[in-house]
């Protein structure tokens, strides 16, 4: 743990607040590798990874987001070439893995605790033109529900984990290229490609019958980005994050495309503006309830890079308008490659991303988070944190023992407050009258604190400041 927070330390990135310093999931560097990843419970973090011990393998590990190693870095995949990783929940205590050995796709199923549940098994014999990832959902039976490519386009599959696949479709008029899936209840949700760089929407039942037939999603494309995300909101309808261009228009756009359930027919098509960057690899995400959505990307200008972030509502209306979650623009290398989040029940964001590193000429991944406590408990409404007209500053990080916060500013805190990682408050500290606070890891009843990442923050002046710790 301390090696990855020390090596983090390495990069002059700036995060905004409500994020973590972000820390290196890794113990060797690789290329811009794919990469996925999973939380169970709270912050119980699951990760596969290519590039595995700079091979071309799959790797696997369970960490919690200060570092801790909960399952150590392991080789997923068999001893032959491997790749393009990916994974979704099998319900909420386990998680399958899936990749591309060569032509066929492979799967294993781990427990919360990285314990193996379904031994590394073969899951497609088929092989793929020129899209390798599996995309996968579970339904509430324990069922994964993948959409993958072959040489006639894009299949809908079904398989029992241990058992195999029990079901099998080609999508009507499908290309062999672009899908991703979800499931809702009895409904499974798949976009695809149906035509050049047409994306389409398909739904099908848990017994493999067509439920709403092919609809075309958005015309009048140059070019469709090969990464998808797609969700639903809290009233069940199909909701997908997409990167694509338009003919005339140059440069990418991203846009929020929701489909109602019911009867296919699209809701709402909102296109961000993103003036001047060019974006890649976005993900959607629900809030707890599915009222709004987390939107993330990647974002570059000429050298500069960034983690993106917003806040949008059912319509696609920003409530949260995007701006940088981490700011690589003092970086020596502006690279970032694949992106990939997830959200716990609480509604904390969790991401890695590859991270160029010139002092050994490949990538880190590494992982940051938000803490949900920075958004408002109201879905509609977002509070936004102002760290002026004060600040917070750790005397270390990480500590061991105790360590003191000094507020600086015109106002001054009359009292900060220790929360844990679930947003949990576990001590208020009243400060000696200097502007000082020294926290000793104790929690309000004199319990020494478990190590792991805690927030302390106070407010003065209708404004907040918070700074993130480490206690070792």
């Amino acid at each position: 743990m301390l090696a990855s927070l020390v090596l983090s330390g390495l990069f002059l990135m700036t995060h905004a607040p409500g994020w973590s310093e972000p820390i290196i999931t890794t113990d060797t560097w690789a290329t811009y590798s794919y990469k996925s990843i999973q939380v169970t419970g709270a912050d119980t973090l699951h990760q596969v990874w290519g590039d595995f011990n700079q091979e071309t393998r799959v790797g696997y590990k369970v960490y919690l987001p200060d570092g801790t190693i909960v399952f150590p870095e392991t080789m997923v995949s068999n001893q032959v070439w491997s790749g393009y990783p990916t994974s979704c929940l099998v319900n909420e205590d386990s998680v399958a893995l899936f990749w591309r050995e060569g032509a066929p796709a492979w799967y294993t199923v781990r427990g919360s605790s990285g314990a193996e549940l379904v031994p590394t098994s073969l899951l497609i014999p088929d092989s793929y033109v020129s899209r390798p990832r599996v995309e996968a959902a579970s339904d509430s039976l324990g069922h994964i529900h993948a959409s993958f490519e072959i040489s006639c386009g894009v299949c809908y599959a079904v398989f029992e984990p241990g058992v195999g696949e029990v079901f099998r479709d080609t999508i009507p008029g499908s290309l062999d290229d672009i899908s991703n899936i979800c499931v809702d209840g009895t409904r499974v949700h798949i976009i695809y490609l149906a035509g050049f760089d047409l994306p389409a929407y398909i739904q099908y039942d848990l017994e493999g019958n067509i439920v709403i037939p092919p609809v075309e999603l958005v015309e009048g494309l140059d070019s469709f980005y090969k990464k998808t995300s797609v969700t639903v909101d809290s009233d069940n309808n199909f909701c997908c994050f997409l990167c694509y261009s338009r003919v005339g228009i140059t440069g990418y756009v991203l846009s929020f495309i929701k489909v109602d359930s019911e009867t296919g027919d699209v809701l709402v098509l909102k296109e961000i503006e993103t003036p001047g960057l060019i974006t890649s690899h976005p993900a959607i995400l629900p809030s707890p309830g599915g009222n709004t959505f987390y939107l993330m990307w990647l974002a570059y200008w000429q050298s500069d890079h960034y983690v993106y972030f917003a806040i949008i509502d059912k319509d696609g209306n920003f409530i949260e308008e995007p701006y940088a979650a981490y700011d690589y623009s003092d970086e020596e290398v502006q690279q970032l490659y694949v992106l990939e989040a997830t959200t716990n029940d609480a509604g904390d964001v969790f991401a890695i991303w590859s991270e160029g590193d010139v002092e050994v000429s490949g990538y880190w991944i590494v992982m940051g988070w938000l803490d949900h406590n920075w958004v408002s408990n109201e879905e509609t409404t977002v509070v936004t944190v102002d760290t002026e007209p004060f600040s917070l500053v750790a005397s270390s990080n990480p500590f061991t023992e105790s360590v003191t916060v000094t507020v600086s500013g015109p106002e001054v805190s009359p009292e900060l407050v220790v929360y844990d990682i679930t947003g949990r408050a576990v001590k208020s500290i009243i400060g000696a009258g200097d502007g000082s606070f020294l926290w000793d890891g104790c929690d309000s009843n004199g319990n020494e604190l478990p190590a792991g990442s805690y927030s302390i923050r106070g407010t003065a002046g209708g404004s907040t400041a918070a700074v993130q710790v480490v206690k070792l």
